[in-house]
């Protein structure tokens, strides 16, 4: 069966227009806020902020805002982060219309952004197992995890091109646009309510009990525990071989503008390609397997990359890169769908979400140190290196191969419980 059978679907439809035009929209302004702020700076700090400012809210707010996904009704709280965007983004384009780019502004509004986003992304994916049938859970995630790959990878020269004929403005008033039209998208859904049966009254708990119940709760969890660990721990490696594309296709590859837009567009083929692999592999069968074995392969074709410079060779070895980590993050998803309550999935992909976040800038920001100690060849190498044994070991663990197999559910304490 081909897996766009989940768009006739009709709340996983409007999600997935809604999803992928959001995303068009959001590569669109954020290559036009990088560029207004460096025309009007000239300075590599002030880069770095707008990369700082966009994490921040997922340290800050994450843990609360996977409180607030499990405790509210999601269809209205991803819609008021979608207006709110669209508002955010609405009131910038206004701004620099009338007064021009002001960095403050700029990076302000960046952060405004990412907090709501920060609830609206685990939103999302705790969203999916109401509106879609266990058995197409699989499907509609690689396809959304594609579609909003393809469409990011898209938006981003159609923001520069923006940016040189009709301006900023217009540019960020159409990434506004896009937030409005998810936000419609939203609106038209009718999400079902959870699949669990409540004994009585929810309780009424603060937001800090209900943060530490999801923390309980995963560490009840064994595998998915580890699991979730190791993953942080596999995304600053992998931070390492993403955040210095760059820096690898001009020093060792020799190429130019051309070849980085070669190598980023094979990955993200890659990627796009191994979001609808899973449910034609079966991996849902045995996600406990195919989870740290594919991310642990990943790490050797990093090692590849790290001693080839041939630039025909690096585009295979990013494509089949791109396609196992894909493949690995799309079952990572599933798994974790099927098998966490509904009462704590937007907790535990908040609490992910925080973790892998730290991660990430701290491994660009190590990795920065050991290019210009070891160069990009030796950074490669320790990349995956990393990536590949913090994966592979998980092989060892019978309950992470157990983990979300059928016959082996992981069972979590009930709602209330201290663990």
């Amino acid at each position: 069966m081909s897996p766009t059978r989940v768009l006739q679907h009709p709340n996983f439809r409007l999600l997935w227009i809604g999803s992928v035009t959001s995303a068009a929209g959001a590569s669109i302004g954020s290559i036009i806020i990088v560029w207004l702020v460096y025309n009007a700076t000239h300075s590599p700090i002030a880069i770095s902020l707008i990369g700082i400012f966009q994490f921040l809210p997922t340290l800050l707010f994450g843990l609360l805002a996977g409180a607030l996904i499990d405790r509210w009704d999601r269809r209205r709280l991803m819609l008021a982060c979608d207006v709110a965007r669209a508002i955010s983004l609405g009131a910038v384009a206004l701004f620099v219309l009338v007064y021009g780019a002001n960095t403050v502004v700029l990076i302000g509004v960046v952060f405004a952004v990412a907090a709501f986003s920060t609830a609206f992304r685990p939103a999302t994916n705790a969203t999916i197992p109401r509106i879609l049938p266990s058995a197409e859970v699989t499907d509609g995630n690689g396809l959304l995890q594609g579609g909003t790959t393809i469409a990011a990878f898209i938006g981003s020269p159609i923001g520069g091109i923006l940016v040189v004929t009709v301006g900023a403005v217009i540019g960020l008033a159409l990434n506004a646009l896009t937030f409005a039209i998810s936000a419609t998208m939203i609106f038209l859904m009718v999400i079902p309510g959870a699949r669990r049966a409540l004994s009585a009254e929810p309780a009424k708990s603060s937001i800090l009990s209900e943060v530490g119940e999801g923390l309980r709760y995963l560490r009840s969890q064994s595998a998915l525990l580890i699991i979730t660990v190791t993953a942080m721990g596999a995304n600053f490696f992998l931070s390492i071989w993403g955040g210095f594309t760059v820096i690898y296709v001009a020093v060792q590859l020799h190429q130019g503008a051309a070849g980085f837009g070669i190598i980023v567009a094979a990955n993200t083929a890659g990627f796009a390609i191994g979001a609808l692999l899973p449910s034609r592999l079966h991996t849902d069968r045995a996600p406990g397997v195919w989870l740290p074995a594919t991310w642990g392969l990943v790490g050797f074709f990093i090692i590849g990359l790290a001693f080839t410079t041939s630039l025909l060779l690096a585009i295979v070895l990013t494509l089949i890169g791109g396609t196992l980590l894909s493949i690995g993050n799309t079952t990572w998803l599933s798994g974790v769908q099927k098998s966490v309550p509904d009462e704590f999935l937007g907790r535990y992909f908040a609490t992910d979400e925080a973790g892998s976040f730290a991660m990430i800038p701290a491994g660009v920001a190590v990795g920065g140190v050991l290019v210009l100690l070891i160069g990009i060849s030796g950074s490669y190498l320790l990349a995956g290196v990393g990536a590949a044994l913090m994966n592979l070991v998980l092989l060892f663990s019978p309950a992470v191969r157990r983990w979300g197999s059928e016959g082996h559910p992981e069972v979590g304490p009930p709602v209330g419980s201290s663990g």
